[in-house]
């Protein structure tokens, strides 16, 4: 673990305790729709703070994690390798796979958000891709997603939003993303179902619900 990564696990981030997260919700469902379960404002309400390190072994525990899929104007989806295993990227199980979201841990540095969740995802897209505030043109909040069956998940809750993008000529800042490009529909389904494609898990996961929501 190079100083890059170890720096990244000191730091401390937003977790909230999952008793209190799913006191009225069951913890056994995967996919929940953000218009039925409000899930945000019991983040934003009780959330703390934790050491990174110690909040990825604590069960007890739930990162909330914003996630952005980001879409242009042609209904195009971004998609992005990982780094390889000589990368900062921390998580080594990740390391080289295919993602179609781009996400962020949300850290004591960010409490001065207006929307702490959403407003740290946005500006770690425009970061991320060096891309203008003014090309960001939505933000919507659609599902949360629990997955306690995944061994690098059971300790985050996943946010989703659909970021839509005006201009998708990005210039990645961050190594730890390599090849990237804007794919349809039709070739992300492809490159689920091809041998040739390492896709992470959750990314197939959410990879129907996207096709609903876009084809609305």
């Amino acid at each position: 673990m190079n100083q890059i990564v170890k720096d990244k696990m000191q730091r401390e981030i937003m977790v909230v305790n999952a008793s209190v997260l799913f006191k009225n919700f069951p913890r056994e469902t995967r996919f929940y729709n953000a218009n039925e379960h409000n899930f945000w404002k019991i983040m934003v309400d009780n959330y703390e703070y934790m050491v990174r390190w110690d909040a990825e072994k604590n069960n007890n525990f739930k990162q909330p994690l914003p996630y952005g899929a980001i879409i242009d104007e042609e209904n195009r989806i971004f998609v992005y390798q990982r780094g390889w295993s000589w990368s900062n990227a921390w998580e080594s199980r990740l390391h080289s796979k295919i993602s179609i979201w781009v996400w962020w841990h949300i850290e004591r540095e960010d409490e001065d958000a207006k929307d702490i969740l959403s407003n740290t995802l946005v500006r770690e897209i425009i970061e991320e891709i060096n891309t203008k505030e003014e090309n960001i043109k939505n933000v919507d909040l659609v599902w949360y997603i629990n997955d306690d069956w995944d061994e690098v998940w059971k300790v985050h809750m996943w946010i989703f939003y659909i970021v839509r993008v005006s201009n998708s000529n990005f210039d990645l800042l961050d190594w730890e993303l390599d090849n990237w490009e804007f794919v349809t529909l039709s070739k992300l389904e492809n490159m689920i179902l091809s041998d040739d494609y390492d896709l992470e898990s959750w990314s197939e996961i959410v990879f129907e619900s996207l096709k609903k929501y876009l084809n609305k």
